[in-house]
Parts: C-alpha cells; sequence; structure tokens
C-alpha cells in the first residue's frame, strides 16, 4: 500500500532514526532524510531513505523541499535539535503539527525553567551563564555541587556534575563547543543549576486532540558522575499505582505548563524527599532504545504510533500491559580503535532485541554523553527483576577490545616503590585497598588534579622542569579531568589511590615524563592538602546549606511573629510568646554556629605542600606560589606541622556535631508539637508517613531522621578524637586516614538533618486555634501581672506570693472561661486583657513583644545579609585562584601544543 511521502528532518545518529524510517517505509510510506550532511548518517547505505541535501536550518528551504514531494502524508523529526524546524514546515504545509512556540520555548533550556517557575512547577534553581565571570559570580553564591549544561543540549552532551569552581569553569569552557561537532551548533549560553539529589524518573507523554496520554513512567540508570550517561532503563519504574498515578499527573502539568498540545513529550525529572522535581521537559520521542524497549513491553509499536500520528491517522493509546521492559547499555571505557565488539552468547527468549551502536574498526572516545554506548540490549519478562536481569546478562556477555590510542601497556611494578615486591597480599588488599569507585573516590582525585596542576606550574616557573614537560604533563591531566578519571574505574590501588593515578599518568605521558611529577612533594603533603581542600569545600557547603535554612526561618518567623502561642519552660505553659519568637531564637543560635564556620575557614591558611614527608625539600621551590594557586594565603611555616596536624578536622566535626545537635533539640520540639496533645504544627503528608499497621496514624518521621541524623556527626567526631589522641606528632596512617576520612559521614548525615529541616519549617503549618487554646484560661499571663504590681511598688516576691495562692485556688473543674473570669475579677486592674497584650508587654530582654520582635527581626536581616556576604567573601578567593591556575594551565598548553 503507498500512503504517499513522509518526510524526516535531519535525525539523532542512534537509536530511533533509523528505526523510525525503516517503520515508516514498512508501513507503506515514501521516505525522504532532509539534511544538510548526509555522512552524519551512516546508516543511509542501507537506503532506508531518499536523501535530500538542503540547508536545514531554513524554514524556507524546509518549506520549498516539502512542497516539492508528491502526496505529502507527514513531517516529523526525531532530531531534539531539528523539532522547532519540522513543524514549522508541516504546519506551513497543512500537516499535523505541535505549535513552533512552545517547542522553542522547550529547545530554550533557560526559557523553559522561567515559564516552568512561573507556573510553580517544581525545578532547580537555575542561573544563566554566558561569560566565566557570571560563572564565577553564580557559584559565589550557590550551593555545591552544581550541573553546567548547554542551553539546547541534548543526550547529555556537555552536561557535567561539577563539585568546584574549577570543575564548573571547566565545564562552562566544554558546554559551550560541546553541540559543534555533532549538529554545528554553538553554545554561547549555558546554564549552571542546582544539583538535585535523588532518584531519576522520565515519562513518556502523548498529547493528542486535548488531552495528555502517559505511555508509562521509567526508572532511570546512569553512569558515573561528573557525566550523566544514561545506561539503563526499567519499566514500569518499580513504584506503587498510585505513585505512578501521581508522577503521571505530575509529567502532564508540566507538559501542559509549556503549551505542548500535540506529539510526544519525554520529561525527565527527580523523586526527592519534598517530592518530584522537573529537570526538564522535552518535546520529541524518548531517545536511548526507550521507544523500542516500551514497544516490546506494551506488545504495540511506538514508532509505528508516532509516523501514524504525524501522518494525521489519530492516535490511540495501547491497553495496559502487565509485561515489565528493562534496558541496558555498554559504554566504552576507554578511547582508541575498537578492535573488536560483539556478543559472546545468544539472546534469550527474553531478550527480544540486542544490538551494536559501533563497528569494528572505528575510532572512539570517551565524550561522557551519548555517544558513548556501544551496546545495548533490551529485556521484557512478566516481572521487572526478570527483564533487568535478562537485559543485564546480555550486556555481560559483551566482547570488547580497544587498542588504545598511546601506550597504555599494564603497570606490572607498583608506582613509586623501588622494588617490584610491594605487592600487597589479596586478602589484605582487598580490606584495606579495594578498586577505585568513581563514585567515592572522584573528590579525593579531582582535588588531586587541582594540585598537580599549581605544582607543575610552580616547578615549570622556577625552572625546575621544562615548560614543554610540563604542558604535556598537564595536557594528560585536563584530559582525566575532562573524562571524569573513567579510566581509573575498576582499578587495582594496592599502594593507593595516588599512585593508581600517577601510574594512569605514566601510562599516558610515558615514565620518565610522568617521573618529574613527583619532585620536591611526598603523599605526606599531598595528603595534608587534599584533606584541607576537602574540608574547606565542605564546610564552605555546610554554610551554604544553614544559609538556606536560615533564610526558611527568617521567612517563616516574620510570617508568624504576630500570632499567639505558648512559651514553654521543661516542658511546662511559661508565657504567652509566638512561633515567630521562636524561630527566631533558632535563627540566631545557627547564625553562631555559622560564624564558628567561617573562623574555621579564615584559620585554614596555610597549605601543606612543599612540607614533603614532614622535613622539607632540598629543591628550591616556590611554596608560596603553590599555596596562591590553590586559593591559601600563606605555605607551610614547619613541615612537620603540616603533615602531622588535623586539628582543622577536629575543630570542623565539633562545629558540625554542635549545628546538629541544634537542629535535633528543635526537632525535639516540632515532634512534640506535632502530637494531639501539643498539636500546636502540622505537617503536610509528604513530608510524613503512614503507620504499617495504625490506619490512622500520621507519623512526622522526617523529624526523627534529623535526630538520629546527630549521632552519626557526634560519632564521626569522637571517631576522630580518639584516631588521633595516640597517634604521633608526624605523619600516620590513624591521623591522615582515619582522623579524616568520617568527615564524609558527617558531611552527608548534616546536609541531610539541615535538608530536613528546611523543608519542614518551610511547610509545615500552624494551628492557630490550638495555640490559644491552653493560653486562654489566663493563668499564663500571671507573671506578667505580678511584674505590673511590682512596678506600683509591692514587692516581687510578695505579688509572686499572692498571685500565686490566687491561681491555686482556681477550680480546675471549672471551665476556662471561668478560671479566666475568676483571675480577672481578683486582679483586674493587673492582669492583661489579652493574651497579644501580655505577649506585647514582654518587649524587654529580646522577648516575644511586637517592639521587641521588631528590632530582633531587623537584626536578624541585617545579620543574615552580613552572613551570605561573608560566605561568599571567604570563597571569592578560592574561585579566583580556581580560574588564575587553570589560566596558568592552558596557556603552557597552549604555547607548547605544535611543539
Amino acid at each position: 500500500m503507498n500512503r504517499g511521502s513522509f518526510l524526516f528532518v535531519e535525525s539523532n545518529t542512534t537509536g530511533t532514526g533509523e528505526l523510525l524510517m525503516k517503520r515508516a517505509r514498512l508501513l507503506g510510506f515514501e521516505t525522504y532524510l532532509v539534511t544538510r550532511n548526509p555522512a552524519r548518517y551512516p546508516f543511509l547505505k542501507d537506503s532506508v531513505a531518499q536523501v535530500i541535501e538542503a540547508e536545514t536550518r531554513s524554514p524556507d528551504e524546509l518549506i520549498g523541499v516539502a512542497a516539492k514531494l508528491r502526496s505529502l502524508g507527514g513531517i516529523y523529526s526525531s532530531s531534539d535539535y531539528f523539532v522547532e524546524a519540522a513543524s514549522t514546515a508541516a504546519m506551513a504545509m497543512g500537516l499535523p503539527a505541535a505549535n513552533p512556540e512552545p517547542i522553542a520555548t522547550c529547545r530554550n533550556k533557560w526559557k523553559q525553567a522561567a515559564e516552568l517557575q512561573r507556573q510553580s512547577i517544581a525545578i532547580p534553581e537555575t542561573r544563566l551563564a554566558t561569560s566565566i565571570r557570571d560563572v564565577e559570580n553564580i557559584l559565589a553564591q550557590a550551593t555545591l555541587p552544581v550541573v553546567v549544561k548547554p542551553v539546547s543540549g541534548s543526550g547529555s552532551s556537555g552536561v557535567r556534575l561539577c563539585d568546584s569552581a574549577t570543575a564548573a569553569i571547566k565545564a562552562f569552557e566544554n558546554a559551550r563547543g560541546a553541540l559543534l561537532d555533532q549538529v554545528d551548533l554553538p553554545s554561547p549560553d549555558i546554564l549552571i543549576q542546582q544539583y538535585i539529589e535523588g532518584k531519576e524518573y522520565s515519562a513518556e507523554m502523548i498529547a493528542y486532540d486535548g488531552t495528555l496520554h502517559c505511555l508509562g513512567i521509567l526508572a532511570k540508570h546512569k553512569g558515573p558522575a561528573p557525566c550523566f550517561v544514561e545506561v539503563g532503563h526499567d519499566f514500569p519504574a518499580p513504584l506503587s499505582e498510585p505513585s505512578l498515578k501521581e508522577l503521571a499527573s505530575f509529567a502532564a502539568r508540566a507538559v501542559s505548563a509549556l503549551g505542548l498540545n500535540f506529539g510526544p513529550a519525554h520529561v525527565e525529572f527527580v523523586i526527592t524527599e519534598a517530592g518530584p522535581v522537573i529537570i526538564e521537559v522535552n518535546p520529541r520521542l524518548a531517545g536511548g532504545m526507550i521507544p523500542v524497549m516500551l514497544s516490546h513491553a506494551l506488545s504495540t509499536s511506538i514508532l509505528d504510533m508516532v509516523i501514524r500520528l504525524y501522518a494525521g491517522e489519530g492516535f490511540t493509546l495501547p491497553h495496559a500491559s502487565a509485561r515489565a521492559g528493562a534496558i541496558r547499555f555498554q559504554l566504552v571505557h576507554k578511547s582508541g580503535k575498537l578492535k573488536r565488539l560483539g556478543f559472546s552468547r545468544n539472546p534469550e527468549p527474553t531478550v527480544p532485541e540486542a544490538g551494536l551502536l559501533k563497528s569494528e574498526g572505528v575510532e572512539v572516545k570517551i565524550n561522557g554523553d551519548f555517544r558513548d554506548r556501544v551496546a545495548y540490549a533490551v529485556g521484557v519478562a512478566d516481572e521487572l527483576n526478570v527483564a533487568v536481569a535478562a537485559a543485564q546478562r546480555m550486556i555481560d556477555s559483551i566482547v570488547i577490545d580497544i587498542e588504545a590510542a598511546a601506550d597504555e601497556t599494564a603497570n606490572t611494578q607498583v608506582a613509586g616503590s623501588s622494588k617490584g615486591g610491594w605487592n600487597l597480599h589479596p586478602e589484605a588488599m582487598k580490606l584495606l585497598a579495594p578498586p577505585i569507585e568513581i563514585s567515592r573516590d572522584g573528590r579525593l582525585l579531582r582535588h588531586q588534579a587541582v594540585i598537580d596542576e599549581a605544582h607543575l606550574v610552580m616547578l615549570a616557573d622556577q625552572g625546575l622542569v621544562s615548560e614543554a614537560g610540563a604542558a604535556d604533563l598537564l595536557k594528560h591531566i585536563v584530559d582525566l579531568q575532562d573524562e571524569g578519571f573513567q579510566s581509573l574505574e575498576g582499578r587495582d590501588a594496592p599502594r593507593g589511590l595516588y599512585l593508581a593515578y600517577e601510574a594512569e599518568l605514566a601510562a599516558r605521558a610515558g615514565p620518565e615524563q610522568a617521573g618529574w611529577l613527583h619532585l620536591a612533594r611526598s603523599r605526606n603533603d599531598l595528603n595534608a592538602t587534599i584533606s584541607l581542600l576537602v574540608l574547606r569545600e565542605v564546610v564552605c557547603s555546610i554554610s551554604r546549606e544553614t544559609g538556606i535554612l536560615q533564610d526558611t526561618l527568617l521567612q517563616r518567623a516574620e510570617e508568624a511573629s504576630r500570632l499567639v502561642a505558648p512559651l514553654y519552660s521543661q516542658y511546662q505553659i511559661a508565657l504567652p510568646g509566638s512561633p515567630g519568637h521562636y524561630l527566631l531564637g533558632v535563627f540566631f543560635a545557627l547564625g553562631r554556629e555559622r560564624q564558628r564556620l567561617h573562623c574555621l575557614l579564615e584559620e585554614i591558611r596555610n597549605c601543606p605542600m612543599g612540607a614533603g614527608a614532614g622535613g622539607g625539600t632540598s629543591i628550591p621551590i616556590d611554596p608560596l606560589k603553590t599555596a596562591s594557586l590553590l586559593g591559601f594565603e600563606l605555605p607551610s611555616f614547619n613541615s612537620l606541622d603540616s603533615v602531622a596536624s588535623r586539628d582543622h578536622h577536629l575543630h570542623g566535626l565539633s562545629l558540625f556535631a554542635g549545628v546538629s545537635i541544634l537542629l535535633s533539640r528543635v526537632a525535639q520540639d516540632l515532634q512534640v508539637w506535632t502530637t494531639r496533645e501539643f498539636a500546636l504544627i502540622d505537617v503536610p503528608p509528604n513530608l510524613a508517613g503512614g503507620s504499617s499497621m495504625l490506619p490512622q496514624k500520621k507519623n512526622p518521621f522526617l523529624l526523627e531522621h534529623i535526630k538520629g541524623s546527630a549521632s552519626t556527626v557526634i560519632g564521626a567526631y569522637v571517631s576522630v578524637a580518639t584516631a588521633t589522641c595516640k597517634s604521633p606528632f608526624s605523619n600516620s596512617i590513624e591521623a591522615s586516614n582515619y582522623g579524616c576520612s568520617p568527615l564524609g559521614l558527617a558531611e552527608d548525615a548534616l546536609k541531610r538533618a539541615i535538608t530536613l529541616t528546611s523543608l519542614i519549617v518551610k511547610f509545615m503549618s500552624f494551628n492557630v486555634q490550638s495555640m490559644r487554646e491552653n493560653l486562654e484560661d489566663g493563668s499564663a499571663m500571671t507573671a506578667v501581672a505580678a511584674e505590673r504590681m511590682a512596678l506600683r511598688g509591692i514587692p516581687f516576691r510578695k505579688a509572686h506570693t499572692q498571685i500565686g495562692e490566687i491561681a491555686q485556688l482556681l477550680s480546675q473543674d471549672s471551665c476556662v472561661a471561668q478560671r479566666r473570669s475568676e483571675l480577672a475579677s481578683q486582679l483586674a486592674d493587673v492582669l492583661p486583657a489579652s493574651l497579644e497584650e501580655c505577649r506585647d508587654a514582654l518587649q524587654f530582654g529580646g522577648g516575644p513583644g511586637k517592639r521587641s520582635m521588631d528590632d530582633q527581626l531587623s537584626l536578624a536581616k541585617t545579620v543574615f545579609r552580613d552572613m551570605q556576604l561573608k560566605c561568599a567573601e571567604i570563597s571569592e578567593p578560592w574561585v579566583h585562584a580556581e580560574v588564575h591556575c587553570k589560566g596558568r594551565v592552558k596557556g603552557l598548553i597552549d604555547k607548547h601544543r605544535s611543539t
């Protein structure tokens, strides 16, 4: 059957682009591909479509091409970059298409973020950067890590997770050219987004005839950071049926908010403890072979469905299927020539499809995006775990052989040893030197590379190594950073992380060249410097997170300062106060903790580099230059102190313990206030949980996590103190390893507690009536009555006794109003007429009175502003140092690139 012509505008280079053209032919269409560069599509050799060369970035040329085709039935593009152009051409030809304007908004992720935020759809905090100065300014206020991405990218190209200014600036520079070699598009505008922790999902939507249909919710699996390469998808996502329906509705709201009213949409989001957050909405069919997997799972061709939709043949939602699907990808593990690639086993019945995405003989490289995939396998079964296992078994059978571009011969002798016999016993290595995991070791490797850059620049400036030799090593270090150290993933490290890293550099640059890297330094001063860089980063991050909590406290305090609530002493009602007064108290207490964090950051002034193994070096180095390039003020004064001392870590953990204790106390109060007996506040359902047995029960369990987190932080402090107290005052594993490693546990636990506290404070509601009920009998106003009697000349102790006797005689069997009336009759001239009058009388000594609260709020705003500025002021020199160091590195590399 001949249905006429179907025009595809460009295509994605792997996955569904080729398959769509094949399906269109099978459906009876004469398929055409209009492209400005046919060489981009190797699959065209199979004659899947007739090729028309034209400038696809010109709407007029596209319309001209379309007008010449016989019986044109539809126009579509599987490429993110040409969806808008295809829609423009289709509308001009009177064919089914989405409105190009919403597509343009979606394609520009900065405009997309603004529109979603305007319509109150949860998204990460997003900023736009067009220069390195923009990046520096954004990072001065942002909480690390951040995600850097091109405004109009796709397939994770140019998207990087950055936990330092150096990484963010490098990612910014790379992202601007990330699309040039793919679609010849520059990326002058770059987004910097807050990194959202949580499990990632996608919703596959179809808009048709005014309705949004969800084909399914998928769980996403990613490769190692800092890249965001998708390595697998599970359908349906392993969530409850109500959760899946809620997420489908959430995704539909995002699509509707952007005005997408026709065709497929691929919605990516993260589920956080506070609920789902949109990462981005793509106005196209999902990539990554997702439509293929869904077609097998739903027993309906998703590709046929899309082709028919754009050919004007309508849309019918597939019937629900009990089958589950999974897809897994194999990534390239190093750059070079692909000598061999294939599956070593035949597909099982549960693997309906598996294929290769690269051909033997081609050059491959680690790009950190979809191009790193070399093979895929789809599993389909009645149960998700069976489908996942089938796909994974097929992928595990991949045989891949890459001939490295440079000499990467195995390092048969442990680097850093003068003997070949330093091979750790296998059992000991398993316990003490597990294989490298980038997810665990990436931060240390990143700091190691930054130190190497500063050290090599200094050595070159001092004439201790040649500029050309330094430039060559720096180029390989930069390559390692850009690759996210992926070549080290899974590598054995029998003599520690650094020597495995050094061995990789030796393999790339050659042992003789790499041998200069360790001149005038030791692992002792290296480890000490890395530990301080990590501590500095962590403390600054904790300060920024604390600032977010302070801001929340301040906003809610101002909102609630005019309410009346009991002020408790030993869990007994003492006086009328306000929730705002309580929250401001926490704000100021937290402010002191934050001030101590800033003092610690200012104390981290001396860089240990140059101290060597504890005795310095005879080489005429310039330690001040190295220190400056790493953002320190001064070099080491005493080499032994530099490698032996870990007091900054102990101090930092003691401060973390202080913050966690404060948050635990607040959580204790809030948990009590949620009980039916107190009922002062209420926590929304998405910040609470239910009981597995008791249907009526609502558990504010996040508050228990806040309290529980304190035990981890305090335990980390005790662990470090115990490890250090018996260690010698020199380099030792107790101090350098066990005296530092608990920092990560404490950081995670404290950040969790701060974030959860922020969420509870931000979204809890105040039960105004309950807060007043236990104050209505007037007993809480008797302290003010006694003070008023004292102001009239009655000794306070006498007034206190008289009113105490009156209060004791009140009948507890009578109603609240009657007790209030009895008090008022006996203390008519001194008892405040209302709870508000009583509260506002408490205006001295920092009480909850209106005048006092106004002063406190004014002071709090000033304190908060000053602390925010101080945090930025402290971190600003680090950013400038990183930029300067990167500039020196780039200068050396560029100077010697052609030699």
